[in-house]
């Protein structure tokens, strides 16, 4: 029962920030920003002695002043293979995220903010998993200027959230480990920067330990360089990880989901 009466207020969170945004909008008086659009399509082929293919999609919305940024993105991946043998097909990828987030302030050393998760993961036997949260965040160093939309900066955060889990073939009846709710702290630490004029890279590390046990975690590591072609296009090379405590306590066949992916990002 105590559970129960937790788990809302992470989402009560993440509307009281909806509603400082949108209240915050309204009364300051800063300058209109646009919205910042990205579409990129990634993904990995493997042929002869072995055949394989990963497709990756991701498209993303932001949008920033010194009241408010407002971003959200929504990634979705699908992979299969053939056993050379049989020749038949299997998915080994599938896979949705979507996420939302809110931060007041944002070009302040210190800046509250607000957060929502939803995805699914045939990797990882994820049949849904939402979550939401509040935290603050520390930025350490941003240059004085943004050059060409890419945002140089690293900052660190520290949240608090509540998750909900689902297990892949998970019934009332049958319950399993690794599924249910969880409460953890979350710690993200973020680098973007260039390196020359002709490359930019960027990491983020987040780590999510549960509140009771820090044994049970999920963490999420992602490293991107991106070579641009032109002013609103670029290559990119990503190394994703997900690490999950609990995901073979649900079937997976791993802990661990990692992907190294070539990409074409377009801004606009």
């Amino acid at each position: 029962m105590q559970t129960r009466r937790v788990f809302p207020f992470a989402w009560s969170a993440l509307l009281c920030g909806l509603t400082l945004a949108v209240g915050g909008s309204a009364r300051a008086q800063t300058p209109q920003t646009s919205w910042q659009r990205s579409v990129e399509a990634s993904g990995t082929v493997l042929y002869g002695a072995a055949s394989q293919r990963v497709l990756n999609g991701l498209l993303a919305l932001s949008s920033e002043s010194d009241a408010r940024q407002l971003r959200a993105d929504l990634q979705t991946g699908y992979g299969d293979a053939i056993d050379l043998v049989t020749r038949e097909r299997r998915v080994i990828v599938r896979n949705t995220r979507g996420t939302f987030g809110i931060d007041l302030t944002p070009r302040a050393r210190w800046s509250p903010f607000a957060f929502g998760l939803a995805e699914t993961s045939l990797q990882q036997r994820l049949a849904a998993r939402v979550s939401a949260g509040a935290g603050g965040k520390f930025t350490a160093w941003r240059p004085d200027s943004v050059r060409a939309g890419f945002q140089e900066d690293a900052s660190m955060s520290l949240a608090f959230l509540s998750e909900q889990t689902r297990g892949l073939g998970q019934t009332d009846s049958t319950r399993s480990a690794g599924v249910g709710t969880r409460h953890r702290w979350s710690l993200r630490l973020r680098y973007r920067t260039r390196v020359g004029d002709a490359l930019r890279f960027s990491h983020l590390t987040l780590y999510q330990p549960t509140v009771d046990r820090v044994a049970r975690y999920t963490m999420e590591s992602i490293s991107t360089l991106a070579v641009p072609l032109r002013s609103a296009l670029e290559l990119t090379l990503t190394h994703r990880e997900r690490l999950d405590s609990e995901a073979r306590d649900r079937g997976a066949p791993s802990n661990r989901d990692g992907q190294l992916l070539f990409g074409v990002r377009a801004s606009f």
